[in-house]
């Protein structure tokens, strides 16, 4: 069974692979439904959705972009979307898109206050992996929102450091003065709006420019302006709240022309693209309509997973109780073993405040024969000579670290009179007190010691503990 899971994980691996490689080499969405769909029914089960938490959550996000091509399965990719979210893929890359995607399905269906969300979502992702051109582009998105919301300032503001964005690519450029653009459209400011559109079509052309044109010329009643905006929409363009607002156009020429065979038949096709136009307003709705209801309740069976959660633990509970109770008998052999260490403990602790003890002792009768430094313990040999009688084995421990003497005789001084400052000890030491700083940090270092663990250290070099 382990066997034939591994092999259908790695199946799926590769099928993510490939569509990695297909997105980040050749900007292409993996368009295999099949083989996506193979690698969700695989992995979308607790352990996989647990230890192939990456891989389920691409599989979810390239499916929902190949459902997105068709308005009708546009709430399905919503769902795809939304699982993809849930998942939280580790590379930030994936989950802004992941953001982004939810924000245009809302963006589309005018729900801009939510769309809002999701982008801001996904341009904290972007911010996050530090991709310059996403960074660029969710800046557009956000200040897109804000303009439709009219939260013109905070547009504007948005849209000042988008231009500062060093991002050399014409669509960007592009969709820049459309925003621009429809930000004056929308404060009625026709003449820097139309500017703005003129702009955006010299970096490229697009249907969303042509159609504020045309609204412009209609709204100041420059009708032939408009038409060939309209033309241009009609025979260029799929979408069909563009072409509808285009065919209104051409409708009102034909009118004014009295043309009446045109104006059936523009007629005819705007009556055709509102039917269209309505399926895909219901789609749209009813995509809008899970995202609203996943930001509401992002996990709606955290219930389940707290009662499973509840239940393991109540299983560990008794596991332990179970195991608990069979070593009942052997605690009474136990607590004598305890007590034996409490006693060697005791013995140990004892024998040790009698050896400090005895090496106070040591250190006192120093002390009252030499109540300060000599200058002559500056050379090592004659103050070993000296202290000898009372150290001998601290002093030999000592000698075994590998030490200088003018080192050892630092260590012996700040041992043997602790009450020393650093001023005291260069005084005895026939130094500069900032020399012997430099001598206590390279004494530290060489030990590998913290500078504060120094007198202890010193206290436990040999076995008088």
């Amino acid at each position: 069974m382990w066997f034939v899971t591994s092999c259908g994980w790695q199946e799926a691996k590769d099928v993510i692979a490939i569509a990695d490689s297909l997105d980040q080499t050749e900007h292409v969405i993996y368009d295999d439904t099949a083989a996506l769909g193979l690698t969700i029914r695989r992995l979308d089960n607790p352990v996989g959705r647990l230890l192939m938490s990456n891989t389920l959550g691409k599989a979810h996000y390239y499916m929902g972009r190949n459902l997105e091509d068709s308005y009708q399965q546009i709430a399905e990719a919503a769902e795809c979307y939304i699982e993809a979210d849930r998942l939280q893929i580790d590379d930030p890359i994936y989950r802004g898109r992941v953001n982004a995607c939810m924000g245009y399905i809302c963006a589309q269906n005018n729900s801009d206050s939510l769309a809002l969300i999701f982008y801001e979502r996904a341009h904290e992702d972007f911010v996050e992996s530090d991709n310059e051109w996403r960074y660029a582009q969710s800046l557009l998105n956000v200040s897109q929102c804000y303009v439709y919301l009219h939260c013109f300032d905070k547009a504007d503001s948005l849209l000042d450091i988008a231009m500062s964005n060093e991002v050399e690519d014409d669509v960007y450029h592009a969709r820049y003065y459309r925003i621009a653009g429809l930000s004056s459209y929308l404060q009625q400011q026709y003449d820097t709006a139309l500017t703005y559109f003129n702009k955006s079509i010299d970096y490229q052309p697009t249907d969303f420019a042509y159609l504020k044109i045309l609204q412009i010329y209609n709204q100041c009643n420059i009708l032939d302006y408009a038409v060939p905006y309209a033309e241009w929409i009609v025979a260029n363009s799929e979408n069909p709240n563009y072409c509808s607002n285009a065919y209104y156009i051409l409708i009102e020429n034909a009118k004014a022309n009295n043309n009446v065979e045109l104006l059936a038949t523009y007629s005819h096709q705007r009556e055709d693209i509102n039917r269209l136009l309505e399926q895909q307003n219901e789609c749209y709705s009813l995509a809008h309509q899970r995202l609203q209801t996943y930001l509401s309740n992002p996990n709606p069976l955290r219930w389940v997973w707290i009662t499973l959660s509840l239940i393991v633990v109540i299983c560990i509970i008794l596991a332990i109780g179970a195991v608990v109770y069979r070593q009942r008998n052997c605690m009474a052999c136990e607590r004598i073993d305890q007590l034996s260490v409490q006693l060697e403990e005791q013995a140990n602790y004892l024998q040790k405040q009698e050896r400090t003890s005895h090496y106070e002792k040591c250190l006192e009768k120093i002390r009252i024969k030499y109540p300060a430094p000599l200058t002559k313990w500056n050379d090592y040999d004659q103050l070993n000579m000296d202290v000898a009688p009372y150290l001998r084995d601290w002093l030999q421990a000592l000698d075994q670290l590998g030490l200088t003497n003018r080192e050892k005789v630092f260590c012996v001084f700040t041992f043997v009179y602790p009450q020393l400052s650093a001023a005291g000890l260069a005084t005895y030491l026939c130094n500069t007190e900032k020399t012997v700083r430099v001598l206590k940090t390279r004494l530290v270092k060489k030990l590998g010691i913290p500078s504060s663990q120094l007198h202890f250290f010193l206290q436990n070099l040999s076995n008088i503990d």
